[in-house]
């Protein structure tokens, strides 16, 4: 495997007014998707929800793959895990982060910007969410 083998994932949650929001993490310039590299004797789907794991307070049970694409950055692919998060006992997504960290939650419009910078493979069914 490559050294310094990335992968990416967000998680889709429903906010107060029952619409899907992303999980992503903020920069300069808009937003990008939750990377990791993928560690050694782990595959990339492990490595992501190690990942998960850091940096969101989640009933890991209630989290389920939706969706496994492919996004370009800087002529790297990299693998998308795209996660929906159900739990009828979430108040607010906000609740599922950890303090003190530079991930937020946004509307799939939002999401545009950043899916410009990931040039993702195929049609995205996640947005049609």
């Amino acid at each position: 495997m490559k050294e310094n083998h990335y992968v990416a994932c967000t998680i889709l949650v429903k906010d107060e007014n029952g619409r899907y929001v992303f999980l992503v993490r903020k920069q300069d310039e808009g937003f990008a998707f939750l990377a990791t590299t993928v560690k050694p004797k782990q595959t990339g789907l492990a490595s992501v929800i190690d990942r998960l794991k850091q940096v969101c307070k989640l009933d890991i049970e209630k989290l389920e793959l939706n969706e496994l694409t492919n996004a370009i950055v800087d002529d790297n692919r990299i693998p998308l895990f795209v996660f929906i998060y159900e739990n009828d006992d979430l108040d607010r997504p906000d609740d599922l982060l950890t303090e003190n960290t530079d991930l937020s939650w946004v509307h799939s419009e939002n999401v545009i910007t950043t899916l410009e910078q990931w040039k993702i493979s195929g049609v995205p069914q996640f947005l049609l969410i």
